[in-house]
């Protein structure tokens, strides 16, 4: 099993948990993400400027494209790195629009039992209160 660094009060951690519940369901690919063979790992799905890997997550943004790497929970624009609050920042609408595509699927209260029945680890259990309140911030 794969171990990572979680910054204590990141919303991403919870987050890449909902997306891996999401691609073993095959939610990824039914929204319409393409699903093709990673080098290492697992999948990489895509769709439009976002592509998603259980090491982390890339989106294409004018500037080039911006990484965020779970294990190190940093994001880099090319080598430089950005600052973890303007990289959640960046990230945030094409995370929330899945997020909410999933709500329109199966309803508001769905990540909610996802957590009770699933038990996630306990890092993520942590990150649940700070994802919650990133979601809350994009809805309104």
């Amino acid at each position: 099993m794969a171990r990572f660094h979680v910054v204590r009060g990141c919303p991403l951690a919870a987050q890449f948990w909902f997306l891996g519940v999401d691609a073993r369901q095959g939610d990824l690919s039914l929204r319409g993400f393409r699903k093709a063979p990673a080098a290492q790992g697992s999948s990489l799905y895509t769709l439009d400027r976002l592509s998603l890997h259980s090491a982390g997550l890339t989106l294409l943004t004018p500037s080039g494209p911006l990484h965020f790497g779970r294990r190190t929970q940093t994001f880099t624009l090319g080598d430089t790195p950005v600052p973890l609050a303007l990289g959640r920042w960046q990230v945030r609408a094409a995370l929330q629009a899945h997020e909410q595509w999933v709500q329109g699927r199966y309803g508001p209260a769905y990540r909610a039992s996802l957590v009770e029945t699933l038990r996630p680890p306990r890092p993520v259990r942590a990150a649940l209160p700070a994802w919650r309140e990133w979601q809350r911030l994009g809805s309104g």
